[in-house]
């Protein structure tokens, strides 16, 4: 018997099916005692893996092969695509194969029973291991639906409407049925708009219920004089200030994203502090900072620097800044020893050779040697700059108002 584990995590080319090649090198394989599986079967299932998870930060897929007698073998693991099982399956079974397929599709239902939650805190962290101790990789905010593929001890691994994939406390995610998300779904909802502020209690405004921050959504019960009374998704109560949401449905129809208005609301977080991983208005990372402006203009970018850099439409500035536009992103990073773009970096470009960023803190750098705010790092590693405002809305640049985790109908399309 022998077995054959693949966790992938880099990019390869993608799939290039080789039926003939390959039956003979099985063909080979299979005149030996011992059953071994040939590197080209191995290559081609990574390769048909990445082709539909070119990044595993957005989509999962672990696997094993275990060879047995003859033409059979088993094939373990779990993802969270179930095309992607399909793929390896198919394959296997067009080059000779006798597969048993035992790959778990995730979430498992006879694990998880409710494969839906709405992050119930103001901001919850989530981490690259279901450990406290663990790297910050993102955030996510008050009411942000959230799938939920699997749960280790009182961690939750979650996928945000990003795509992005984390670990998360349980104590942070109310749990939805699929009916109970689609109810949330046609509820009466409200966005809250302003930067940060507090939810009161209906009893006595100088009790706090919780915090709440830039982007969450979260239910109307009723009106108050000058206040909304909400309802929490994990069923607290209190009331915010009018001035500081708006119904969600019509922010849906109604928001697009303005330059000069994110820029105007960018400049009010100059001197906040940086944070690895982070994702809100309490503090940011890089991309985390250049996501939450798009948001306020209905728009969720890709979460990372370098899957941001994926999406878009690319901008000419090899020769000048002469291209760039307000709201255009603009990328930063190096070349390693294969001569590959590695992309560690973003801000947003403001205008006359300017650019506002979240490095140590949020600040305005310039990229005009001449100037006393130049800054020599993004000047000397500048690699590319991305158009998202204006392109249709699609994977990476996803329209708030179309994505079937916030509204389950398309409510309006910006262009």
């Amino acid at each position: 018997m022998a077995i054959y584990k693949f966790v992938l995590f880099n990019k390869t080319n993608l799939f290039d099916m080789r039926i003939s090649a390959i039956l003979v090198i099985f063909l080979l394989v299979y005149s030996c005692t011992n059953p071994l599986l040939p590197d080209q079967v191995k290559s081609d299932l990574d390769s048909i893996v990445i082709s539909r998870i070119p990044d595993q930060r957005e989509g999962i897929c672990t696997y094993s092969i275990e060879m047995l007698k003859g033409k059979r073998l088993v094939l373990r693991g779990e993802t969270n695509i179930e095309t992607v099982r399909d793929a390896l399956v198919n394959y296997l079974d067009k080059v000779g194969f006798m597969v048993s397929d035992s790959l778990k599709i995730l979430p498992d239902i006879s694990e998880i029973e409710k494969t839906w939650g709405l992050v119930s805190i103001s901001v919850c962290n989530i981490k690259s291991e279901p450990s406290y101790s663990s790297e910050l990789v993102s955030q996510a905010v008050m009411g942000t639906p959230v799938k939920l593929l699997k749960a280790k001890g009182s961690w939750l691994l979650i996928q945000t409407p990003d795509y992005y994939i984390g670990w998360t406390t349980g104590s942070s995610i109310v749990k939805l049925k699929e009916s109970e998300i689609h109810a949330w779904q046609q509820s009466d909802r409200l966005i809250y708009t302003d930067r940060s502020g507090d939810i009161v209690s209906e009893n006595n405004i100088s009790e706090v219920v919780s915090d709440i921050v830039t982007g969450a959504v979260i239910n109307l019960i009723s009106e108050k004089q000058d206040y909304y009374i909400v309802e929490l998704p994990d069923g607290r109560r209190g009331m915010i200030k009018k001035t500081q949401a708006g119904d969600f449905k019509q922010w849906c129809i109604k928001i697009n994203p303005e330059p000069e208005k994110m820029i105007q609301y960018a400049e009010s977080f100059i001197g906040y502090p940086y944070l690895w991983g982070g994702t809100s208005t309490k503090a940011f990372d890089c991309s985390g900072f250049v996501k939450t402006l798009f948001f306020t203009g209905g728009i969720i970018l890709a979460r990372d620097a370098s899957l941001q850099y994926l999406h878009g439409l690319p901008v000419d500035i090899t020769s000048s800044f002469d291209n760039l536009v307000p709201g255009d992103l603009l990328f930063f990073g190096y070349l390693n020893d294969k001569g590959e773009e590695k992309i560690i970096h973003v801000g947003m470009y403001i205008g006359d050779t300017e650019v506002i960023h979240s490095s140590g803190m949020v600040k305005i750098n310039s990229l005009d040697p001449d100037r006393d705010n130049y800054s020599s790092y993004l000047g000397e590693t500048i690699k590319g700059a991305r158009r998202v405002i204006g392109e249709e809305s699609q994977k990476g640049i996803e329209c708030v108002a179309n994505h079937p985790w916030y509204n389950n109908q398309i409510i309006s399309n910006f262009q």
